[in-house]
């Protein structure tokens, strides 16, 4: 464990070290806003799609990754929602629970780590299990919350979450890529090199941009973090678990699907405090989340890679 923390460390002193810079040297708004924006129009798409095209993609030798990374997601989702009707929960306090749930940090965060501790060759797996998220996340996960408003009509809802999907970069990106590796089509070495160029500088700045955004985050109340602290402890070591043992109980081996359970393992991304204004959710909850869930993933992804690679 002491061996893939070290492997690690180097992405959490990037996201820590900027977090002190915007505590103590207050950078601005607008340094954040720029970075996640070169990022998540620019720096990941280019990313996914060059890891994408670059491999021999087969939806059948990834199927069983495809199908299991699904069924979780499906079973959190429908455990959420069982438990916020079962409970009665406040309609904004079950709208934020059911969206953080299922948007763990697997693009920002998961990439790196996965790149990090297994090399660029697990990119194109990433790369599938991050579409996968986006995929349910922007479609089934947001529709739930698009019908608990009922500020819509059914297919004014449906077409909203089409637009979403068509204006969503990194999911364009993806189906870009499977489709050059699909057809087998070799893009020429200048373009390539373009795009190694770009994706290069993709792993510091999300890192950084995380950091930023920690650093700014209000410390808020003790009592405040209580419920945050245990929200935290589901999303880093229940879920996985649940995952990592609905494996087992399926008969398939929890390392062939390694980097799905990883990423099942990340800290609450930031989208969701981005959805906070238009969805009604509790942006103090989300925010203090965010924060400590990616503090304690320096505890719990060093734990979770060792337990599946030993």
């Amino acid at each position: 464990m002491i061996n893939i923390l070290v492997v690690i460390a180097p992405l959490f002193l990037i996201i820590f070290a900027s977090a002190l810079l915007q505590r103590v040297k207050n950078v601005g708004d607008h340094w954040s806003s720029v970075l996640n924006e070169f990022a998540l129009k620019i720096g990941l798409p280019v990313l996914l799609f060059s890891s994408l095209s670059k491999s021999s993609f087969s939806f059948f030798e990834h199927a069983e990754l495809l199908v299991s990374t699904s069924i979780f997601i499906f079973a959190i989702l429908a455990l959420i929602f069982v438990i916020g009707k079962i409970l009665r929960l406040e309609k904004r306090v079950f709208r934020t629970l059911f969206l953080c749930s299922i948007f763990h940090n697997t693009a920002y965060l998961g990439i790196p780590v996965l790149t990090q501790v297994s090399g660029e060759e697990i990119l194109p797996v990433a790369t599938l299990i991050v579409a996968v998220y986006l995929f349910w996340t922007f479609t089934l996960g947001l529709g739930v919350l698009e019908y608990e408003q009922m500020s819509q009509q059914s297919h004014k809802i449906f077409l909203k979450i089409i637009r979403r999907l068509l204006k969503n970069p990194l999911l364009i990106a993806v189906v870009l890529g499977i489709l050059i590796a699909s057809l087998g089509i070799t893009l020429p070495a200048i373009v390539l090199k373009s795009l190694d160029m770009i994706t290069a500088s993709v792993t510091p700045t999300v890192l950084i941009v995380i950091g930023l955004f920690i650093g700014k985050s209000k410390i808020g109340k003790l009592s405040d973090w209580l419920p945050v602290l245990l929200f935290s402890v589901v999303m880093l070591v229940i879920m996985p678990a649940l995952f990592y043992f609905g494996i087992q109980f399926s008969g398939f081996s929890p390392k062939l699907l390694f980097a799905s359970i990883i990423q099942t393992a990340m800290p609450l991304a930031i989208t969701p405090f981005a959805l906070a204004d238009e969805f009604g959710l509790n942006k103090g909850f989300i925010a203090r989340s965010i924060v400590l869930s990616t503090l304690l993933s320096t505890i719990s992804l060093p734990f979770w890679i060792s337990a599946l690679i030993g």
